[in-house]
This record gives structure tokens, C-alpha cells and sequence, in this order.
């Protein structure tokens, strides 16, 4: 009997010691985020701003993103899974729109296909793309500010949409989709996605 609760007290080691080893991009608890801008909310159809709106915008898209092994992929790219959710619900609404992931050099398009109704889902493979992406615009920003992971990860962010010349100062490391994305994450990270 001992030996099984031996077992269970290193399982539980093990599963507390990789939920907290995210820090390769940094640690999105330690990030102010205002949240989305008044305009993303509205073009949701919600009358909310800021972090509100970022977590409403993130409630709506969480059970479509529980489809998806993004944790996985967070590992294989030692990023957090709340902030692919939170890319993910930034760009698609929870997978319900995004048709392809094209990273075009000066960001990430996001391309859909005429075609394809809301009820297309992303694809495993379209989840590492986007991820890959992230983190290469994440150590691109590292090597030209070299600061904090804290603050590559928000470079990361604002370059990954506006491609790796956006960053051209610390002014730069706060935009709209990184605030919002952040604020998302954070929500999911509180919902279980560790």
C-alpha cells in the first residue's frame, strides 16, 4: 500500500512541475494586459472593452478549443497552451472560422476559404504551424531586445501579426492582439489549460 501512494505523491510531482515549467516564453502571470480594444468587442457583438471583453471573447470560443491537443503542441514548443488557446481564440473564434495559417514573412494571415462554413476545424498540424511561427517571431524578438522572456513573449505576439520589423523598440512590445491574447490566456489558464 505504501508503494501506490509513493507512486501517486511522484505523479503528483511530475504533473505540478510541468504545469509550472512553461517559462521557456515567459510567465503570463507576470504580464499586465489592458485586454482587447473596445473594437474587438464590438465587432463580436459585445458592448464590452478591455479584459472583459478578451474573457467574455474566451468563454464563447473554450469549448471548441477543448477539441484540439494543443497541450501537446505546447510542449513540443515549450509555450504555454494558454497562449495558443488564446491565439487561437484571437484569430478563429475557438477554431471556428481559421482555414489556413500562411506565414507570409511580415506576419501571419490568417486565410479562409470562401467555401468553408464556421463548422471547419483546425487541423493538429495547423495548430503546430501557428505555434511555430509564434516562437520563431518569439526568438526573433530575443535577439534584437535582448530583456526578459516575459517581454520576448510579448514581442512575439505583436511581431507575429505584424512580422518581425514591427518590433523596432521597447515602445513596441504592447499591441492590441498581444494585449488580448494575453488577457485570453490568462483566462484559460484559469479554466485548466495548463
Amino acid at each position: 500500500m505504501s508503494v501506490l501512494w509513493l507512486l501517486l505523491g511522484l505523479l503528483v510531482l511530475t504533473a505540478s512541475s510541468e504545469s509550472s515549467s512553461w517559462g521557456c516564453c515567459g510567465d503570463i502571470w507576470a504580464l499586465h494586459t489592458p485586454g482587447a480594444s473596445c473594437g474587438i468587442g464590438r465587432r463580436q457583438g459585445l458592448s464590452l472593452c478591455r479584459v472583459r471583453a478578451s474573457e467574455s471573447l474566451a468563454e464563447i470560443d473554450m469549448p471548441s478549443l477543448l477539441r484540439y491537443i494543443i497541450r501537446t503542441v505546447g510542449q513540443k514548443y515549450c509555450l504555454d497552451p494558454a497562449v495558443i488557446a488564446g491565439v487561437l481564440s484571437r484569430q478563429s473564434h475557438g477554431s471556428n472560422i481559421l482555414a489556413n495559417v500562411d506565414d507570409v514573412g511580415d506576419g501571419v494571415r490568417v486565410v479562409q476559404d470562401p467555401g468553408l462554413y464556421p463548422t471547419s476545424w483546425i487541423s493538429e498540424a495547423q495548430v503546430s504551424r501557428l505555434t511555430e511561427v509564434l516562437t520563431v517571431r518569439i526568438k526573433e524578438t530575443q535577439r534584437r531586445f535582448p530583456t526578459t522572456p516575459d517581454q520576448y513573449l510579448r514581442g512575439g505576439l505583436c511581431a507575429y501579426t505584424g512580422g518581425p520589423g514591427y518590433i523596432q523598440s521597447s515602445q513596441d512590445l504592447s499591441c492590441d492582439f498581444c494585449n488580448d491574447v494575453l488577457a485570453r490566456a490568462k483566462y484559460f489558464k484559469r479554466q485548466g489549460f495548463e
